[in-house]
């Protein structure tokens, strides 16, 4: 019985191997641009505000406009992405927000800079809750911290490559007489448009859809996420206003909305906030600085949801982050040598993405199964609104006499808000057996 069980589980190991092969380093790949053409807006904004005349307030509703079309169409994409299947469904956005991405190159004013940023949230909404749910499809839940981490790995990557490359594109290219960040947006754009072509003929929407796994493959892997889901499966459906009554799910809202209205916030306006901090340094500089702290995440971030999946702890493993995130801002803030802001930024930029994979690991094993696929959206969502209005709340800061020290202090408070939601929520079995209740109330 014992090597009945070895070989069995070899077999499962293998499985899971061949499958992370197969998805995790596509999927990498198209997070690695989403994530670039998402905050190439800060970058590009180190010559295009002086070009097209826009102030800190306008930076600010330029950076937050995203997040009005992202946040309303994520419930929706993710609704879609259940009907018509992540191959087409993702595929087709990723080519949309390339497109979007590439046409900045032609934007002359304030306003069509707006709009393309408006229709980029449109395309890219339903492409990371999506992406969330799709790895619930393929992966067993002690699997979903580290895939999530090495999926979510690419953001710190993305960065830590796209920073100095962003940089010199800004500040060395001029081919044809146009400026610098117009071809910092059709170089980082285009390449998107070919890895969304690309996703129709490599994802496959679920197990029993994939050719590469054999039938024997395909039934243990239909096991183990079906043991996932014993003694969590209802027979009757949910409706809205249940979901809208979990307070789990509202919970975990509020602690992804404000850490994320901070980190996401910091990556558009850090490299003009950094560029402050010394009159010498030069757009590829700035750039520079800002590929350090992503290049030492790279390391952290599967470290840390290795030892959360390892330890099967969830709640430390995704506060803690959240406590140096707030940590660093207040570390920038509260001092006026250039090596300890530096060494802020680096802790900033290497601790803000490790809460990621523990945290979206926790979700589905709290949240009723019918609702997972809405609820990843809505988390989602929330942070799209805390982003939004953060950007907002930091054009104001930044140009009143609270000035960058405000817009550190800001930032601050809400990282260490979500440290606390997240560090005094109660253990993840309570949670999920409340969480039944619930839903059959």
């Amino acid at each position: 019985m014992a090597l009945a069980d070895t070989e069995e589980e070899q077999f499962g190991t293998q499985i899971l191997q061949k499958i992370k092969w197969r998805i995790i380093p596509f999927c990498f790949l198209l997070y690695f641009f989403n994530g670039m053409d998402r905050v190439n807006i800060g970058f590009a904004a180190l010559q295009m505000n002086q070009e097209l005349g826009i102030t800190s307030l306008d930076f600010g509703r330029i950076a937050s406009i995203f997040f009005v079309s992202y946040f309303l169409l994520q419930v929706p994409s993710n609704i879609l992405v259940e009907k018509i299947g992540a191959r087409r469904w993702i595929g087709a956005i990723v080519i949309g927000w390339g497109l979007a991405t590439a046409a900045m190159f032609y934007a002359h004013t304030i306003t069509q800079v707006m709009l393309l940023r408006l229709l980029l949230g449109v395309f890219e909404a339903g492409f990371f809750p999506g992406m969330i749910y799709y790895f619930t499809m393929w992966f067993p839940a002690r699997e979903r911290a580290k895939v999530t981490a090495l999926f979510m790995l690419s953001l710190p990557v993305s960065f830590a490559i796209a920073s100095p490359i962003s940089g010199w594109i800004v500040q060395h290219m001029h081919w044809l007489d146009f400026a610098g960040w117009r071809w910092l947006f059709a170089v980082e754009g285009l390449p998107t448009v070919l890895f969304g072509m690309l996703a129709f003929v490599i994802l496959a929407d679920k197990p029993k859809d994939a050719k590469w796994l054999s039938e024997k493959e395909k039934t243990w892997l239909t096991g183990e996420l079906q043991k996932d889901q014993a003694g969590k499966t209802f027979t009757e459906s949910i409706g809205l206003t249940s979901i809208l009554k979990n307070g789990i799910l509202w919970r975990l809202i509020a602690i992804y909305t404000f850490v994320q209205a901070a980190s996401q916030a910091a990556g558009f306006w850090m490299p003009g906030l950094v560029k402050g901090f010394s009159k010498s340094f030069s757009d590829t500089q700035v750039g520079i600085i800002m590929a350090v702290p992503y290049v030492i995440a790279a390391i952290a971030m599967p470290l840390w949801a290795g030892h959360s999946d390892k330890t099967g702890e969830r709640k430390y493993h995704a506060s803690l982050p959240m406590l140096v995130e707030g940590l660093a801002f207040l570390l920038i803030m509260a001092t006026d040598n250039l090596t300890l802001k530096i060494l802020g930024v680096i802790l900033f930029g290497a601790i803000s993405m490790c809460y990621y994979g523990p945290f979206w690991a926790c979700v589905p094993s709290l949240l009723d199964p019918r609702i997972i696929a809405v609820g990843i959206a809505m988390i989602n969502a929330g942070s799209s609104i805390g982003t939004f209005g953060s950007n907002y709340i930091i054009g104001y800061i930044a140009q009143s006499s609270w000035g960058t020290s405000g817009v550190f202090i800001f930032e601050a408070a809400l990282c260490i808000l979500s440290f606390l939601l997240m560090v005094t929520m109660r253990s993840e079995r309570k949670m999920a057996a409340e969480s039944k209740d619930e839903a059959l109330n």
